[in-house]
């Protein structure tokens, strides 16, 4: 599932990515049939989580049931899944950036990194399998993080079918600046866009940046203290933007210039939320009301992504040709 979700939203993948790589195929080891009684008790310890989950976003998003949830239904099953949904996407950023951590360790420890060094481009073949593997292995959780975001899209869509198909238009009334209906189709389709490829680059960079430290530390204690402090800065980056979106959104930060809010939105959005926030219409249109060309921000978000998507390729090659040099 989390491959086809990848081929539709990128298009054909490059032969390595493929299962049928042997490198891949080594990394991910042989595949085995667990015992029926293994995968039901797994099948129900995710579906007890997810209530769980649900369960804690439902009290967030009421206040303890002091109020409802929201107005309609697209704005209660934002507000309900959000909380779960940005829990899900720390733990997925998490596992992403330990997971590929330690793989020229575990290659030394097995006595194997020798041989794949003497290969031409051995150390990058194994670099990039292990990215590649974070993907597979974690598509559970990924395909969970995707399709949540397709429901709010499908809510999104069936939002603009109100008031006679006027209700982007009511949105957009004295917004700056002062755009057509047509452009804001194309900047919402962005937006869209933007909230199903963040979470995919987000994840992407995260195992690279893991991958880089792989490469540069091997000792296991140094490692894990490297993977901790990134780990608390990640979350301290991400509480801290999460707390000042809430604030502007409640109305307690119009102090700042317009710039600033921009450039916060624009942070909160790309690395803060993975673009989720803004998939609730009546949320984006706080933004657009409220800071001139907020509406633009899409464009910055699907602007961000490949960018994103480079920049871990880029460490992908630089943790190669330093792992290259291990032995």
């Amino acid at each position: 599932m989390a491959r086809s979700i990848v081929r539709l939203l990128l298009g054909d993948i490059p032969a390595w990515t493929r299962r049928e790589n042997p490198a891949l195929r080594q990394e991910l080891g042989a595949a085995s049939k667990l015992p029926i009684s293994v995968r039901f008790g797994r099948a129900l310890t995710v579906v007890f989580g997810a209530f769980v989950l649900l369960g804690v976003g439902y009290l967030i998003a009421t206040n303890l049931l002091a109020h409802p949830a929201g107005q309609t239904l697209s704005e209660t099953v934002s507000a309900v899944v959000f909380f779960p949904l940005i829990a899900l996407q720390i733990i997925t950023s998490i596992v992403a950036l330990t997971s590929t951590s330690t793989v020229v360790a575990d290659a030394m420890r097995r006595q194997s990194w020798d041989s794949l060094r003497a290969t031409e481009e051995g150390a990058a073949y194994a670099l990039r399998a292990r990215w590649v593997a974070v993907f597979y292995r974690l598509r559970g959780l990924v395909g969970v993080i995707i399709a949540v975001r397709v429901v709010l899209i499908a809510l999104l869509l069936f939002d603009l079918t109100a008031f006679q198909g006027r209700y982007l238009d009511l949105l957009i009334n004295g917004i700056t600046p002062d755009v057509s209906i047509f452009v804001t189709i194309l900047l919402v389709a962005l937006m869209m866009t933007a909230g199903l490829l963040l979470p995919l680059t987000s994840i992407g960079f995260d195992a690279a940046v893991g991958l880089l430290i792989a490469a540069l530390v091997q000792q296991r204690t140094f490692s894990t203290l490297v993977q901790a402090l990134l780990i608390v800065l990640r979350l301290f980056v991400m509480l801290l933007l999460l707390s000042a979106a809430t604030q502007f959104l409640s109305g307690s930060m119009l102090n700042w210039s317009d710039g600033a809010l921009w450039v916060l939105m624009t942070v909160y959005s790309a690395v803060g939320d993975w673009g989720l926030a803004l998939l609730y219409l009546g949320r984006s249109s706080e933004i657009w009301a409220i800071i001139p060309y907020g509406i633009l921000i899409s464009v910055a978000l699907v602007g961000f992504a490949p960018v994103q998507a480079a920049l871990a390729d880029r460490l992908l090659i630089i943790a190669a040709r330093q792992a290259q040099k291990k032995g």
